[in-house]
């Protein structure tokens, strides 16, 4: 198990940035051992409110809209949500050919007690994926400039805000240019991939 902890850890945003594992759970990394690497301030297993102390030291801004969003506001006696529970633990940004946020979602959404997601937050959703899909094939051939990158990432953090903060009334109003650049980025990367 350990050996396959790795392998997946190893397509992950995380460690493309170079964070590895001590980044996130403590420990010693310039330990081969163990029991070495482990001691110290080491957490294995973090419970839902250690993960959300672990993400944020690096992530505050999707923290703070998280704390105040009703996915965890809404759910105070119940088991605690946290950021893996939609993120995944250790391949966090590699998700596979198939993961779609829509129907990520409407695991939660449109079952018993929540409603369904308005159209424009599925089409958003959406684009996430499209976005994350087009970048990484024009990564494959050598052809994401920086500009395309940084654009792709700019969207991606408009998206982050409405969703972390579970932000209807504002998603409402601000969806419509999300999806308008969102078009527009989708544009170009058809562009880049024909050159």
């Amino acid at each position: 198990l350990p050996g396959q902890v790795v392998a997946i850890f190893q397509t992950s945003t995380h460690s493309r940035a170079g964070v590895g594992c001590d980044g996130c759970h403590g420990g010693d990394s310039s330990q081969s051992d163990k029991i070495k690497a482990h001691a110290g301030h080491f957490v294995a297993k973090p419970d839902a409110n250690a993960t959300l102390e672990m993400c944020g030291a690096c992530h505050t801004q999707p923290l703070d809209f998280f704390r105040r969003s009703k996915h965890l506001a809404a759910r105070p006696n119940a088991r605690r949500l946290d950021c893996a529970e939609c993120h995944g633990v250790h391949a966090i940004g590699a998700a596979s050919e198939s993961f779609r946020w829509p129907q990520f979602c409407t695991g939660c959404h449109g079952l018993e007690y929540l409603p369904q997601l308005p159209r424009p937050f599925q089409e958003m959703l959406g684009l996430a994926d499209d976005l994350r899909e087009g970048i990484h094939a024009l990564e494959s051939k050598g052809r994401a400039t920086p500009e395309l990158v940084a654009r792709r990432k700019e969207i991606r953090h408009m998206i982050s805000e409405l969703v972390h903060g579970t932000d209807l009334k504002g998603g409402a109003e601000r969806i419509p240019r999300i999806l308008e650049l969102g078009a527009g980025l989708k544009q170009q990367f058809a562009s880049w991939a024909e050159r």
